[in-house]
């Protein structure tokens, strides 16, 4: 079956590039990481993880499509005709270059869909409950990380911000929904926070790069990793 695949999405390969596609790996280059589409929103872990999945598992954001196609069935990522170039330029605007990224870090986000989903199904007719639960899903297509995610995975909570100075207390709520800490300049650059709704949202691709910054001893296994 796994011979089957490979020939079939050759094949795709060979009638993709007479189109004038570019398969992604040959756009980047053989050892190049995807940190920079990552961190540039253009590429998001996809929900489940495929034995036949190329790319680590990462697909194409909505922001993505513009300079990349997906191809679902033959796990394919090709850069379209004429984007090879805007693309190029596109990755000069990467947020955080040195930023530490290893493709096998991130888990298949499927369990954090599954809470969004929840909370919209439990929200019943309170609409600021529907909207948090939407906007939790439109950051999670765009390759945002729900911080209880990152909690849950690292054990590493609220009080690890505010004691290395990520966040800092609030003296007053804005409204009655609003987050009781607020970024500080430093947290800006690992989160985006979703006031109005009550989200702390890791940044695409800032994950590790947090990790790191939070506990440097149990991250480092996956920082040193090739």
């Amino acid at each position: 079956m796994s011979a089957l695949v490979f020939e079939a999405r050759w094949h795709r390969i060979q009638r993709s590039r007479e189109q004038g596609f570019e398969e992604l790996s040959d756009f980047l280059g053989r050892y190049a990481s995807l940190g920079p589409l990552v961190r540039c929103g253009l590429l998001r872990r996809r929900e489940d993880w495929s034995e036949f999945q190329r790319y680590h598992g990462y697909i194409p954001t909505e922001k993505g499509e513009e300079y990349l196609l997906y191809i679902p069935e033959k796990e394919l990522v090709l850069v379209r005709p004429g984007k090879s170039a805007p693309l190029f330029l596109a990755l000069k605007n990467d947020p955080a270059p040195k930023a530490v990224f290893k493709e096998t870090y991130a888990e298949p986000t499927r369990a954090q869909f599954d809470v969004a989903e929840e909370m919209r199904t439990n929200a019943g007719r309170d609409m600021w409950r529907l909207l948090r639960a939407d906007q939790l899903k439109q950051y999670l297509l765009m390759g945002f990380l729900d911080f209880r995610s990152f909690t849950k995975r690292t054990g590493l909570g609220d009080g690890t911000l505010l004691r290395l100075g990520l966040c800092k207390a609030r003296a007053e709520r804005g409204n009655d929904h609003g987050f009781t800490m607020e970024l500080t300049k430093e947290g800006s650059k690992y989160f985006t926070l979703l006031d109005q709704v009550e989200l702390l949202l890791v940044k695409p691709g800032m994950e590790l790069p947090l990790f790191e910054q939070c506990d440097p001893e149990k991250s480092a296994y996956w920082c040193a990793v090739p």
